[in-house]
């Protein structure tokens, strides 16, 4: 919002700039950061990825719900492997919040689980990895 005097043409210019920047397709709230650590393809695993997390033990759940039940936690060492990502329950930790999550492959008797994205590195509240497929 725009406070203070501003008369005249100079005053009428400044006015029409900050409207013109504050309308600008790259400052609106629906501008998307980018996505500084996307999940990148697993070598080892096809049709999986390798996702940085931030955090340890965090929950990986039943469902792409924050009321799904735990099954396990996250493995040491800030990366999980994951084969997509979903849209589901919206989830929040602090000053973050997602609908999106991403899906484990189901490995050994240990079915598929679901971890908020809250919990990856890079991009923002609400922001799809760029670097995974939708389930």
């Amino acid at each position: 919002m725009l406070t203070g005097a501003l008369t005249g043409r100079k005053g009428a210019a400044a006015a029409a700039l900050a409207a013109a920047l504050l309308l600008s397709p790259g400052l609106t709230p629906s501008a998307r950061a980018a996505d500084s650590a996307p999940c990148t393809p697993d070598r080892n695993y096809a049709g999986t990825f390798l996702c940085q997390i931030w955090g340890s033990n965090v929950n990986l759940r039943s469902a792409p719900d924050p009321q799904a039940p735990v099954t396990s936690t996250s493995p040491p060492g800030g990366v999980l492997r994951v084969q997509c990502q979903v849209k589901g329950g919206r989830a929040t930790y602090g000053d973050y919040w997602h609908t999106w999550w991403v899906k484990t492959p189901a490995v050994g008797t240990a079915p598929s689980a679901y971890m908020s994205e809250i919990f990856l590195v890079g991009g923002g509240n609400d922001e799809p990895d760029s670097g995974l497929p939708n389930c």
